[in-house]
């Protein structure tokens, strides 16, 4: 069956170049857009100088008639790189800036909700580095019950990882606890951080993903030894592997882990990439991809809109993960990866289910309106997506709807 080719319901132009969005958790009805705006001046000597500003934007979304309207604009003197709403509190949000620091802000209660900034802290010693993504801590990643932090990549091949045992309100608590450095001096575009049960075992094993320009995948395992000192939050580094590129053939740019228990001791993730390939990829240390497919423009993001279990034959199940992926020049995808498992083995489908074109440039952001709110649509059973999506060029932002 060919994909669906939604068209859009709204189409509305920022002021700024979107680099980012993600809908509030809290209040379903509002989404959150980072900007980034490159300025070029010619000093006079005739030297090209940029700059790079941005904003965070507070907007509305009326699912009844389809209309976005923007409330808040708060300017920022860097451009945002990528946002995130916390997984557990879901007023508060972070955004990684083209100044190596990491920001924090909260979003008001209220009928009409606005956004306050919380502290801004240095996570490089070199404000030129870019902080190009960053990642909250999954609940029961680090070692201390109250810990909490996020893991952030930069321009220069780093990852740092930065926590405090207890809330994050004050940043003089927030301490580097651990900074990883790449093999190259290459941007790392993505990090992704999760917590895999053991199969056969009640262990839950945190891993960490990076993906690079190169194309390579690394994968780290931590496991606090029986041995290793108290109060440390981060547990020591159990396996660090990189898959050298073997699968990728340009740049990783997104990961997702699935919540599937660990498969003969590695994860199972999807992974987006400059050569517009979605791919099933079991983390080993050579790296295996177990099903693939091309989505006609570079995967920058992939984010799971509801995870489905049913119980299918005897001893058998099925897995179904909708995903959305903003696909750079093809615009945005709406994707159902599919894992089937019998006495036979193991077997994965990819279909597209929509495909939305309208975007004139480079689609890196777009998210799904969730009625009741939350992060996802775990346990909502619907037919459709009200899906919002944007274009950075031409700064377009998007409303439109697919049955699933």
């Amino acid at each position: 069956m060919p994909p669906q080719t939604p068209k859009s319901t709204t189409t509305v132009y920022l002021d700024q170049p979107p680099s980012c969005l993600q809908t509030c958790p809290k209040s379903p009805n509002h989404l959150i857009i980072g900007t980034y705006l490159l300025t070029e001046t010619k000093d006079e000597e005739g030297t090209i100088q940029q700059t790079k500003t941005g904003s965070l934007q507070l907007w509305h979304l009326t699912p009844e008639t389809n209309s976005l309207s923007q409330i808040q604009k708060i300017p920022l003197p860097y451009a945002v790189f990528d946002l995130h709403f916390h997984p557990t509190d879901p007023t508060c949000l972070a955004v990684a800036t083209s100044t190596a620091s990491v920001a924090l802000f909260r979003l008001s209660a209220g009928p009409t909700p606005e956004l306050h900034p919380v502290w801004t802290k240095s996570v490089h010693e070199d404000p030129s580095i870019p902080a190009l993504f960053l990642a909250w801590m999954p609940t029961r990643f680090l070692d201390c019950g109250q810990a909490d932090g996020f893991a952030v990549t930069f321009s220069d091949g780093r990852t740092a990882v930065w926590g405090c045992s207890r809330g994050m309100s004050d940043p003089e608590q927030i301490t580097e606890v651990g900074s990883f450095a790449a093999r190259e001096m290459i941007e790392v575009w993505f990090v992704a951080l999760g917590v895999f049960s053991d199969d056969g075992s009640s262990r839950e094993i945190p891993f960490m993903f990076t993906g690079n320009d190169f194309g390579a995948l690394h994968t780290r395992r931590f496991e606090r030894e029986p041995d290793e000192g108290e109060g440390a939050l981060l547990s020591g580094l159990a396996l660090d592997y990189d898959d050298r590129a073997r699968h990728h053939t340009a740049g990783v740019t997104a990961i997702l882990p699935l919540s599937l228990p660990l498969v003969d001791g590695a994860p199972v993730v999807l992974t987006g990439s400059y050569d517009e390939s979605l791919r099933v990829y079991h983390a080993t240390r050579r790296g295996e991809v177990l099903a693939e497919a091309g989505l006609g423009g570079g995967v920058w993001r992939l984010q799971l809109v509801r995870t489905e279990r049913c119980d299918v034959t005897e001893g058998g199940e099925e897995w179904k993960f909708l995903v959305l992926a903003s696909c750079m020049h093809a615009g945005t995808r709406v994707v159902r990866v599919t894992r089937m498992r019998d006495g036979e083995g193991s077997r994965w489908e990819i279909e597209v289910l929509a495909e939305f074109t309208e975007h004139e440039s480079m689609n890196y952001a777009s998210d799904v309106w969730k009625p009741e709110g939350g992060y996802d649509l775990q346990g909502k059973d619907t037919s459709e997506l009200l899906c919002v999506s944007s274009s950075f060029y031409d700064r377009r932002l998007c409303l439109w709807r697919v049955h699933i």
